[in-house]
């Protein structure tokens, strides 16, 4: 069931009222939580039951006024022609009107979607003197951090919760910019203390993800990933990927903890939030396409990565993507970062380039937590990936040259970077052959690496030219070895 705000939200979003039409909340609940929540949500007006009926008249009637004066602004922004609207917006402060600051507000907000910081500065200067007023000091704050302006938007974050303790938004500043300045402690106390006074605010949450992934804060990270799945699965804002986010990050607490305990407690948790995903009536409701068994096989990969079980966590991969080949033309969105992040685990570098590439040609949009991850991961990779091409070519050049010693040596080398990587390790079971063939007894040392690389391979699904090619290989080193 949605209230009013995720109601009009949705009729807004999916363009089934007109730009101009009036939203008034009305409320019976006076908890500050879910008054500044409902007042951040910026509708029309905001009122609070009891009321009289002079009294609603009223504030429609101002609404309605306001909304009619900046009504072209509002046609245009809902078309998506932001700079039309900025000129209608600048047309309208040439002229007296009690809706000045309204207006001007707006343009403040037009300038940060268009990436127009400085424009805005000019807007809110003669704020800068004077007699401070709540929403320009915000807006100023907000500006210097669109400017990378960082201790003016501290400054003037302190400035208004001098004046206003429960400014969310301040806070919000606060934390952002103390972000940015590499003051770990500073931001997480500043977001924590905004989702305190404001927790219905998804893009508050998902800077509260960023913020503490940025600082290895990652129970926060999982609190506010919960609280996105949970705000959002009965908006227009729903999206599985919200939940898969939530379970990743559940995970990424077991990742990153040194305490046994505490890894066993989280991965736990992260398991039976997959089993009761399986009866989740809005996670079906949501889509209909998405298979919560495959995922689980990902995560599962993902549990036996932490835990040091390679070879468990590739069966799981590898049975999740064929899965998802069967059932699918192409891999769902869904699926696609978790599936990355446990390739980049593994060594599987071929695979989660594949991958990438999909979402590059893809029409879907991934959430904030999704980038977040996949570019941490890419960075984190880089040179990992970087040796292991080197080592890897290395070892075919050698092999074309005759030189199997080499060869062999320089793929044990790429195996450090990819340990269950299964063209790497065909590419030793080759280089082996050859020097098997070479020799007139086999020494104990080969025969032993040779079955080491054989338990990487048996019982693990293999792509067919894969398997054939080991199928040829285990046949005539079986018949040297026994």
């Amino acid at each position: 069931r949605k209230n009013g705000f995720e109601f009009v939200e949705e009729l807004r979003v999916r363009r089934l009222i007109k730009p101009t039409t009036v939203f008034i909340l009305i409320s019976a609940d006076s908890a500050r939580p879910v008054v500044l929540g409902s007042i951040e949500r910026r509708p029309d007006d905001y009122l609070i039951k009891p009321f009289s009926q002079v009294q609603l008249k009223s504030r429609i009637s101002r609404a309605w006024s306001k909304r009619q004066y900046l009504g072209d602004v509002y046609r245009e922004i809902a078309n998506d022609n932001l700079n039309t609207a900025v000129d209608i917006c600048e047309d309208l402060l040439a002229s007296p009107s009690p809706y000045r600051g309204s207006c001007e507000q707006l343009l403040v907000e037009l300038y940060w979607q268009l990436e127009q910081p400085d424009k805005a500065l000019d807007v809110l200067t003669p704020y800068l003197d004077g007699k401070p007023i709540m929403w320009a000091q915000v807006a100023l704050g907000k500006t210097y951090v669109h400017l990378q302006q960082y201790d003016k938007a501290m400054d003037m974050a302190e400035q208004v919760l001098k004046r206003n303790r429960f400014s969310a938004e301040a806070q919000d500043i606060l934390a952002q910019a103390s972000d940015a300045k590499q003051q770990g402690e500073l931001a997480i106390s500043a977001i924590r203390q905004a989702i305190k006074l404001s927790p219905f605010s998804l893009p508050r949450h998902f800077h509260a993800c960023e913020i503490a992934r940025n600082h290895d804060d990652y129970l926060l990270a999982a609190e506010s990933s919960f609280a996105i799945w949970d705000l959002s699965k009965r908006t227009v804002h729903y999206d599985c990927l919200h939940w898969c986010g939530y379970i990743r990050s559940l995970l990424d607490v077991a990742e990153y903890t040194d305490d046994k305990r505490t890894r066993n407690k989280y991965q736990q948790e992260a398991l039976l939030a997959l089993q009761r995903g399986k009866f989740d009536e809005y996670l079906h409701r949501l889509d209909e396409d998405f298979d919560v068994e495959i995922f689980g096989r990902i995560m599962n990969a993902r549990v036996n990565a932490i835990d040091g079980k390679m070879l468990d966590a590739k069966k799981h991969l590898v049975r999740s993507q064929w899965a998802i080949e069967e059932k699918y033309q192409t891999p769902p969105i869904a699926f696609i970062p978790d599936s990355i992040k446990v390739m980049y685990d593994l060594g599987e570098f071929e695979d989660a380039l594949k991958l990438q590439e999909v979402l590059k040609n893809s029409e879907g949009n991934l959430d904030p937590n999704s980038r977040f991850l996949l570019s941490k991961e890419q960075h984190n990779s880089k040179q990992n990936f970087a040796n292991y091409q080197q080592f890897n070519r290395e070892g075919i050049k050698y092999y074309q040259q005759g030189k199997y010693e080499q060869a062999k040596a320089a793929f044990a080398l790429a195996q450090g970077f990819a340990p269950v990587n299964t063209g790497v390790t065909l590419n030793l079971l080759q280089c082996l052959l050859q020097l098997l063939l070479k020799s007139d007894k086999p020494s104990r040392e080969m025969m032993l690496e040779c079955r080491k690389l054989f338990k990487l391979i048996d019982d693990m699904p293999l792509k067919q030219q894969h398997a054939e090619k080991y199928q040829t290989l285990r046949q005539e080193l079986d018949q040297i070895i026994g």
